[in-house]
């Protein structure tokens, strides 16, 4: 393992090691309409995995605050490896999210999702994306449903893409939940045929005292498909 890896790894375990109560996610893929506490903010670790003919990895920081009832804003600070190549600093992300109406009110609580993540190499893409998170509990289960437009631009041609992110999950207590998820992506391409990829598969989500883990695990449906993803997330209260 290079010392890039393991100065990263070590930085993980020493600020994770905190006795705070966690905010909950149950799925990896999908958001539910949930935003962080007022004042409030967490640490979350994200590792993505996409297995096909060449594996990646992804590592992802979150530093996640509230700054009211309605609103929040994130940090990301993402890190890559393609197989074989190094393990290296990859991006930079920042998010916010908006309550669209008082709790309750609205039917499945809607709450506007933005990003904008900037890659390190200037020859790669921006991105700007957009979500609309959705959902509803029925006692133990629970639904999330996320419409998606992501844009990419500068340098090159733009791209449009739209997708469909589901969640729906069985949870019989704050320990343990168990569900499904399915996430896919239409992109528009100029000149071309356009591309549709599309995954399913199962998500688990374990919760102890102040700290959570949930592990998603997702099939690739189609050609234009990675052959799996795996996605796992860690949470803390800070």
């Amino acid at each position: 393992m290079c010392i890039n890896k393991w100065i990263f790894c070590t930085f993980l375990i020493v600020t994770l090691n905190s006795n705070a109560n966690a905010d909950r996610r149950r799925f990896v893929w999908t958001y539910e309409p949930v935003l962080q506490v007022p004042d409030g903010a967490d640490l979350e670790f994200y590792q993505t995995t996409r297995i096909d003919e060449t594996d990646n990895w992804e590592y992802r920081i979150e530093i996640e605050h509230g700054l009211s009832h309605r609103w929040d804003f994130s940090i990301y600070q993402i890190f890559a490896q393609k197989e074989g190549e190094p393990f290296k600093w990859d991006a930079f992300q920042l998010r916010t999210r908006y309550r669209l109406s008082a709790i309750g009110k609205v039917p499945f609580d809607p709450i506007l999702y933005l990003e904008y993540r900037r890659k390190l190499d200037l020859k790669e893409q921006n991105k700007l994306e957009g979500k609309l998170l959705l959902g509803k509990n029925f006692n133990e289960i629970s639904l999330a449903v996320n419409p998606v437009y992501e844009f990419f631009w500068a340098p090159g041609e733009p791209i449009n893409e739209i997708g469909l992110d589901i969640g729906l999950a069985y949870s019989p207590s704050y320990r343990f939940s168990l569900g499904v998820e399915s996430a896919t992506r239409h992109e528009f391409v100029k000149n071309s045929d356009d591309e549709t990829s599309s995954y399913f598969g199962p998500v688990i989500s374990l919760a102890s005292g102040p700290i959570w883990y949930s592990v998603g695990y997702v099939w690739g449906l189609n050609d234009y498909s990675d052959d799996a993803r795996v996605r796992f997330l860690m949470g803390i209260q800070l």
